[in-house]
């Protein structure tokens, strides 16, 4: 005889004889939240960070781009492939990243291939951002 045990929560469910728990962990914030804002950008004070770019020369979305990066002159950059080896640098960082790696490791390339990278920003006054870029050629 063959015992389908894995279907009995599902039919005790269905008839009601398991009460299924809502907000068993209710998520509680402080912060106000708007629905403008609930996209995956992040946003740190003034600062947008792109989290997509596309460095193929068509004149858009060229270059990893933080809005208002220009308001922190003590900023820098470290962006970081999966294995976690540093591919860009820059400080300050000027929205100058343009897919290709500026560091000394033969291994790199000079294109970075298309994938997710991850970044550390610090903004010059020892706040530290970090995050995830897409790139896509």
């Amino acid at each position: 005889m063959i015992r389908f045990i894995f279907l009995a929560p599902l039919i005790a469910l269905a008839f009601g004889f398991m009460k299924e728990e809502k907000n068993k962990f209710p998520i509680e914030s402080t912060l106000p939240v708007h629905p403008h804002e609930l996209d995956d950008t992040l946003r740190i004070n003034d600062l947008i960070f792109a989290d997509f770019f596309s460095p193929n020369g068509d004149g858009y979305n060229d270059h990893f781009i933080i809005l208002n990066v220009l308001n922190y002159p003590g900023n820098y950059l470290k962006v970081f492939n999966r294995w976690g080896e540093t591919v860009y640098y820059a400080s300050p960082y000027l929205n100058l990243w343009d897919g290709k790696s500026n560091q000394s490791n033969p291994m790199l390339g000079e294109e970075c291939s298309p994938g997710v990278y991850y970044f550390e920003f610090n903004d010059g006054m020892g706040n530290i951002a970090s995050g995830k870029i897409t790139l896509k050629r």
